[in-house]
């Protein structure tokens, strides 16, 4: 058994996490889609800031606020189903 995933192998997972938070707000479901969204899109940002050779703070900052802020706004919607 292998002791870890390549980032190959997070990327891929973190995309099927994002279609099905996509597939999941489309049929009706908007607050848990975005959550899932969310966690899926910050999952995909860390393993691509891992890769990069030339470490900039803001390549990291940017996407992962963007994320937490589409949280936020899942959990403040008020009539989410």
């Amino acid at each position: 058994m292998k002791d870890s995933f390549t980032l190959d192998q997070i990327r891929r997972f973190s995309l099927a996490i994002v279609v099905v938070g996509l597939i999941v707000a489309i049929s009706g479901a908007v607050r848990t889609g975005s959550i899932v969204i969310s966690l899926g899109a910050a999952s995909i940002a860390l393993a691509r800031y891992s890769q990069l050779k030339v470490k900039r703070n803001i390549e990291l900052i940017l996407p992962i606020m963007i994320c937490i802020m589409l949280f936020a706004l899942a959990l403040s919607l008020p009539n989410a189903r």
